[in-house]
C-alpha cells in the first residue's frame, strides 16, 4: 500500500507532518492509498483517535482525501505536492511562466552592488541589535507608502514575494481556511 515508506509518530502533529513531508517529497505519490486507521494506530501503538486527529489535520490541510470505507488517500493535486510532482503538460506554442523567473536578459548586473556592499559590510559590520532595516530604505519606502496613503507602522522587509504572502498567511490564517487566488496564476503562488 505504502510501497517502502513507513508513517512515523506517537503525536496526531507528528504522524501528519510525516505524511505530509512523504507527500512533498514525492515518496507518497498522489492518489496512494494510506492504511486504515485503526491499523495503523496498532503499527505506531498509538490510539485510534491520535490517527483520526492526523487524518483530519491532513484532510483540513488539503493532503488526503477520506471516501468512508474505502478509506483515505493522497489527493490528486495535494496542497502540499511541489510542482515538479504534478507535472503539468505546457501545449506546443504556449510559454511556460509556471517558474515565476524572470527573462535573465533584464537582470541588471549585480557585481558591482555586491561589491559595494560587501565593502560596506567590511567598514559598518552589521551586529546584533543593529536596525533590522536599512534607514535609507526605510526613509524611501516610508515615502512611498506616506503617496500612496497608507498608514504610519513598522516596515518588514522579506526575502521575495511569496516570503511575504507566506508571513501574512501564517499570521492571519488557520489551516482550513479559504483563501481566493487568481486563475491562472504563478505556480509557486498556487503552492503555498
Amino acid at each position: 500500500m505504502l510501497g517502502e515508506y513507513l508513517i512515523t509518530g506517537r503525536g496526531a502533529a507528528e504522524i501528519s507532518a510525516s505524511v505530509e513531508r512523504a507527500v512533498g517529497s514525492g515518496e507518497l505519490e498522489p492518489g496512494q492509498a494510506l492504511p486504515p486507521m485503526r491499523e495503523l494506530a496498532e503499527r505506531l501503538g498509538v490510539n485510534p483517535n491520535t490517527v483520526a486527529a492526523a487524518y483530519r489535520t491532513l484532510r483540513e490541510r488539503g493532503v488526503i482525501e477520506t471516501a468512508g470505507r474505502r478509506g483515505s488517500r493522497v489527493r490528486a493535486q495535494p496542497a502540499t505536492t511541489g510542482r515538479d510532482f504534478i507535472q503539468v503538460d505546457v501545449p506546443e506554442g504556449v510559454r511556460d511562466v509556471s517558474d515565476g523567473n524572470p527573462d535573465p536578459a533584464l537582470l541588471p548586473p549585480l557585481g558591482p552592488a555586491f561589491a559595494a556592499a560587501a565593502e560596506r559590510g567590511d567598514r559598518e559590520p552589521v551586529l546584533y541589535g543593529s536596525s533590522p532595516v536599512e534607514p535609507d530604505l526605510l526613509r524611501l519606502a516610508r515615502a512611498e507608502l506616506d503617496a500612496d496613503g497608507v498608514p504610519d507602522g513598522p516596515l518588514a522587509v522579506t526575502s521575495g514575494a511569496l516570503d511575504a504572502m507566506e508571513r501574512v498567511l501564517a499570521a492571519h490564517l488557520r489551516p482550513g481556511d479559504a483563501v481566493a487566488v487568481e486563475d491562472p496564476s504563478w505556480g509557486s503562488l498556487l503552492d503555498l
